[in-house]
């Protein structure tokens, strides 16, 4: 479970991003999907610049949680959406593709105590993989849906994500 001052950050990070997200016109989904995306990725940093393992026991159980369940959220309720149009077709099944490399590298880093030497390479790999991700989502998935979609689909998909994710 992060402390306090992680939990701070993480917060910070995530309403960092929600603003970001208001300035390129994101709304309902897209925009709770980028104040998630902060939150986490401030504790994947902060894990990521650590060879302590007491702080990879504190922080990875937590960020592993996350991972999967925004992953599952987005899987179950948002991309099966962009699926259906021919504009965003190709994203949802790039998606899926990114998704299940994610789980597989949730699942490297998963089979290493955090003690061995090779934890912090597995879980560096990983911080890339959610990077990468996530730079692409942001950058071009998730305006390409929002212009599709418009406001009230974005708004109307975020109690689904929701359910979806904590199912």
């Amino acid at each position: 479970m992060p402390n306090s001052l992680e939990n701070t950050a993480s917060k910070v990070m995530g309403a960092a991003k929600n603003l970001k997200a208001t300035f390129k016109g994101l709304t309902g989904v897209f925009k709770h999907l980028m104040e998630e995306h902060g939150k986490v990725g401030a504790l994947l940093k902060r894990v990521n610049a650590s060879s302590d393992e007491q702080v990879r026991a504190e922080l990875y159980p937590t960020i592993r949680k996350e991972l999967l369940a925004h992953e599952r959220g987005e899987v179950i309720a948002v991309y099966p959406v962009l699926a259906q149009f021919a504009e965003t077709a190709r994203i949802a099944a790039e998606h899926g593709r990114e998704a299940e490399e994610l789980e597989a590298a949730i699942a490297a880093v998963d089979a290493l105590s955090f003690s061995d030497a090779s934890w912090g390479p597995t879980f560096g790999r990983l911080v890339e993989l959610v990077e990468s991700h996530v730079k692409q989502e942001e950058s071009e998935f998730f305006p390409k849906a929002q212009e599709l979609l418009g406001d009230d689909q974005a708004t109307a998909l975020l109690p689904r994500f929701e359910t979806a994710k904590h199912g």
